[in-house]
């Protein structure tokens, strides 16, 4: 009886021992040979750049008023009734709540130097907002906040409202660079261009700001002519190509 225990227990080891070296032939661990492996493949890196220019068709500007009193209290208050009135000519012109920003509130004495010592001569306040509005109607703006007492007008700039496109085709364009940079050694070196490996990509929107500025001095309704030119839009990739 023992002798046939013995042989059942010595029969069922050996089934299990049999079981685990089959499945250590199915399973295959991560990392495996099953993956391909592109550490010993020769390669290039080459950068590509792909660059095109596009119309601008919006327009960002900072509006402001500039105001001044003996007192603070009077230059804020005249100061508050004029950004109020410009902030509601702007809402009325079409512009959104949202593309108005207000991005500089500020109080300041003012000092006559001419003498020996400095003399306070009263107190100036300065609020400016940042608007963004159609390349089409920055014109036509510009004359409307004016007669409502906007008096410092600067830092105009452009951008595209849908860069999906022209960004598109700085893609592809930079692609091609790539491939013909990559080429271009190959050829130089006996060898031959394969598959992409790895691509990574830097975008540079290029922006021209104008320089504009229009003082308290500049008469309402004298017309403010606005040319956007053009802005690039520019892509860099870098390539690795294996190398053959």
């Amino acid at each position: 009886m023992n002798t046939r225990n013995s042989i059942i227990g010595w029969s069922l080891a050996l089934l299990l021992i049999v079981g685990f070296g089959i499945a250590s032939l199915v399973i295959l661990p991560r990392g495996s040979a099953a993956q391909t492996d592109t550490s010993n493949r020769k390669r290039i890196s080459v950068t590509g750049r792909g660059e095109v220019k596009v119309t601008p068709d919006i327009a960002y500007v900072t509006i402001g008023v500039n105001t001044n009193a003996a007192d603070a209290k009077s230059a804020l208050n005249d100061n508050n009734a004029k950004m109020n009135a410009l902030i509601e000519q702007l809402k009325a012109a079409g512009i959104a709540e949202a593309d108005i920003q207000t991005t500089n509130l500020n109080i300041s004495p003012s000092y006559d130097y001419s003498g020996n010592t400095p003399v306070l001569k009263g107190y100036d306040v300065n609020n400016s907002v940042r608007v963004k509005v159609s390349v089409s109607d920055a014109g036509g703006l510009l004359d409307k906040v004016v007669e409502v007492g906007a008096n410092n007008i600067s830092g105009l700039s452009f951008d595209v409202a849908d860069p999906a496109k022209s960004l598109e085709a700085a893609r592809q364009a930079a692609i091609k660079d790539a491939q013909l940079r990559a080429e271009q050694y190959a050829a130089v070196s006996n060898a031959q261009v394969g598959e992409v490996l790895v691509i990574s990509e830097t975008v540079t929107p290029v922006t021209y700001p104008v320089a504009f500025e229009q003082s308290r001095d500049m008469a309402a309704g004298s017309g403010a002519p606005i040319q956007p030119g053009q802005q690039s839009q520019v892509i860099e990739v870098q390539v690795i190509f294996e190398l053959k």
